[in-house]
């Protein structure tokens, strides 16, 4: 073989070549094949391993199972002996107000029911158990308080989600659950809308008195961190209250814990919908008394009033319960506002009555005119009445009174004719006989046109005299009608003051 170390290559770079042994290229190959193999047992024992464990502790959860359940019997109370008491710690966390239903008085809520008690057949040591210390079981195969709601107004009496249970090493059971109860509340409409209303959720047992089965509290208020806020309700707080209430059945007293849910109606809603319409529509009652005395367009517009207000009462009427037991104040608004409208109808039927009664009678009596221009116009500020009632009246030309014609008395004022009768009439005793008959003729024809303007004059007089009388009554009706719109007014804002205020003494539930 020739030696290529040695050969020079006087063109380029010189090279040298090292010859491989192939035992060495299978050695690299045979580790290489080695570690391939390691890695993957490697992987393939993992999971064999994990599920060696898994089968382990399944293997135990099943052993304590079987265990406890063997010779269990979920109807029988699991106490250390008869006389011994279980105590169950009770719990409740409000999530939602479904629905107030103020008509059926039934209050629908979504809450997490909370219990604690401890079962004496169920307790183990972990060590047995590969340190197992706590188990998961379905809750209908294990014993559970017979915890009821006594003010339940649902027919299918089914409201308790069947969760599972959780039991720990000790024997402590916990039973967390939804539910969503029906439960009836005496609902108070009194103060409707600005009301607060208070439902009771009571709880105890049906079967067991506190001898075998004592009820107690978690805390001393329900849980309402995760409350669902309600459109138109708010919550103002759930206190739970433990009492001992003993019935002619037993001797001896059953435990009740009574969540108490304190809620307060929103009132923008009824406000805007129900209140101010009424404001509005009796504001309308005011206008009423602007329009003229004599217009019979006033008692069209206190029926047109009369009947909203109807509508208004009804609509109101449909969202409260149909009890006899209170009338809300709200009721008592509109039917107060009811009567002062009609009474305002009434009161402008006797306006119209007075303005038109000049029509039929005469001059009103020297009291009403003390009585109306006095002292009515001056209390509701109308002094231009007063002022034109006590006016000095016109003087007037009366013609019967004038002294009769007589031709010496008025020859001044007669046109001389005596230069026409000398031209016309030659005779003298002919010209006496004319004039004297043209005298004649001028007097009657006087004395017609004066019997017909005092006959005018008088017919005025008389009309003069009608109006006035009619303006009088007028006037008295304008007087009238002013009395009773500041009447109305007062009678109105008083009567809404006072049932306002007695919104503001509403007692609230104190916590």
């Amino acid at each position: 073989m020739r030696n290529l170390s040695n050969t020079t290559n006087p063109a380029g770079p010189k090279f040298s070549f090292v010859p491989v042994r192939k035992d060495f290229i299978w050695e690299k190959r045979w580790k290489m094949f080695q570690y391939l193999l390691e890695i993957s047992a490697i992987l393939l024992l993992l999971p064999c391993q994990g599920r060696a464990n898994d089968n382990n502790n399944s293997s135990a959860t099943y052993r304590l199972v079987t265990t406890l359940m063997t010779n269990y019997s979920k109807l029988i109370r699991p106490a250390e002996s008869a006389s011994e008491t279980i105590i169950v710690r009770y719990g409740m966390a409000l999530q939602q107000i479904i629905d107030m239903d103020e008509r059926n008085q039934i209050l629908t809520t979504s809450v997490w029911l909370r219990q604690h008690w401890t079962d004496a057949s169920f307790k183990w040591n972990p060590d047995d158990f590969d340190g197992i210390t706590k188990v998961t079981l379905p809750s209908t195969d294990v014993w559970k308080p017979d915890i009821v709601l006594y003010n339940i107004a649902d027919d299918t009496f089914e409201g308790i989600m069947k969760t599972n249970v959780e039991i720990h090493y000790h024997g402590e059971v916990t039973w967390y659950a939804p539910a969503i109860f029906k439960s009836a509340c005496s609902i108070n409409m009194y103060y409707f809308p600005f009301d607060e209303q208070v439902c009771h959720l009571q709880f105890g047992s049906w079967a067991f008195d506190t001898s075998k089965l004592d009820l107690v509290n978690r805390s001393q208020s329900g849980d309402v961190a995760s409350f669902i806020p309600n459109g138109e309700w708010d919550l103002q707080g759930m206190p739970v209250e433990r009492v001992a209430v003993k019935y002619n059945c037993c001797p001896t007293p059953f435990a009740v814990l009574t969540f108490r849910i304190v809620v307060r109606r929103k009132p923008l809603l009824y406000a805007f919908n129900v209140l101010i319409p009424c404001l509005l529509v009796s504001a309308l009652t005011l206008l009423t008394f602007f329009l003229p005395a004599d217009a019979c367009e006033k008692v069209t517009l206190c029926i047109t009033i009369l009947l909203s207000m109807s509508v208004f009462l009804l609509l109101a009427s449909e969202t409260m319960p149909p009890t006899s037991l209170v009338v809300p104040l709200i009721s008592q608004y509109y039917m107060g506002t009811i009567i002062l409208v009609s009474f305002s109808t009434i009161l402008s039927i006797l306006v119209l009555y007075v303005s038109n009664y000049g029509n039929y009678t005469e001059q009103p009596s020297a009291f009403m005119k003390k009585l109306m221009m006095d002292f009515m116009a001056t209390l509701v500020g109308m002094r231009s009445c007063r002022e034109t009632a006590k006016s000095k009246p016109i003087p007037r030309i009366r013609f019967e009174r004038a002294s009769p014609y007589t031709p010496e008395r008025h020859a001044d004022r007669i046109p001389s004719l005596s230069g026409e009768i000398d031209t016309l009439k030659p005779n003298g005793n002919a010209k006496a006989l004319y004039y004297n008959s043209r005298q004649r003729q001028l007097y009657d024809s006087l004395q017609s046109v004066a019997g017909h303007l005092c006959s005018l004059v008088q017919n005025a007089d008389e009309a003069e005299t009608s109006d006035e009388h009619n303006l009088e009554w007028v006037q008295m009706a304008l007087i009238l009608d002013r009395f009773f719109m500041f009447a109305f007014v007062v009678e109105f804002v008083a009567f809404s003051i006072i049932l306002f205020l007695q919104v503001g003494h509403q007692e609230f539930y104190e916590f």
